[in-house]
């Protein structure tokens, strides 16, 4: 009898062990208390996806630049390239520069005009630049060739007495030309900010300076070469616009 209660003793303990240990198992239901003060599930940490520089570079291919002298002067006549045509590479640029000035004077019936046009190869380096590529800082040089062409027209009056005791004047005019040959050079400090990977807006300060190598006058019908030299230079301040064909 005693055998028996015992036996049944601990089936009944074996149930209750088992029955604890599946409820134990289930997870517990889940109510709107509990799901707020439950703490939300951390996140693993993943390294913010960043764009490579190759990105923010700017594109490279046909480079078309507008340059405006800053300063105001008789010097700013022969102030250089006013645009620039060439190619835009990743940290570099060379071109070519082209120029035309012209200046034309009419008073009393007479009349002067000049004209010079540059021709100068530049080149551009870049020698810093920022962490995204959109700020740069160059050097720029450029040598070339210069050709300016003074033209005069004067009127002259011619006077002669005659028996009579009076003057007969006639007039003409006389047309005077002299051409000269220069060579430009010019080294500046400079930089861009790039709006957008085909459009930056910059500018540049330096020093410019022409060489005249040689010159030629005509007056009516002769010319002759005149042997004669100089030169000239000037520090000089420039704004660019620049605007990249490429990809």
């Amino acid at each position: 009898m005693v055998c028996r209660l015992n036996l049944g003793l601990a089936v009944v303990l074996a149930g209750v062990t088992m029955a604890g240990a599946s409820y134990a198992a289930e997870p517990a239901p889940t109510t709107a208390e509990d799901a707020a003060l439950r703490p939300a599930p951390v996140a693993s940490a993943e390294a913010p996806s960043v764009p490579g520089l190759a990105s923010q570079e700017h594109a490279s291919g046909v480079l078309v630049q507008a340059r405006v002298q800053a300063q105001s002067s008789l010097y700013s006549v022969a102030g250089g390239p006013g645009f620039l045509f060439g190619y835009q590479g990743p940290s570099y640029a060379v071109g070519l520069g082209l120029g035309l000035t012209h200046i034309g004077l009419n008073s009393g019936g007479q009349s002067g005009s000049l004209t010079l046009i540059q021709v100068a190869p530049t080149a551009i380096i870049d020698v810093w630049r920022s962490a995204d590529g959109r700020a740069r800082a160059n050097v720029i040089a450029s040598a070339g060739y210069a050709r300016a062409s003074l033209s005069a027209t004067v009127s002259a009056t011619d006077c002669t007495d005659n028996a009579a005791g009076t003057q007969t004047c006639t007039s003409s005019n006389q047309d005077n030309s002299a051409t000269a040959t220069l060579i430009p050079v010019m080294l500046g400090f400079g930089g861009d900010y790039f709006l957008s990977r085909n459009f930056a807006l910059g500018a540049e300060f330096g020093l410019q300076g022409l060489f005249l190598v040689g010159a030629n006058t005509n007056s009516g019908s002769s010319s002759k070469a005149v042997d004669v030299g100089g030169n000239a230079q000037f520090a000089y301040g420039a704004l660019r616009a620049t605007f990249v064909l490429g990809d």
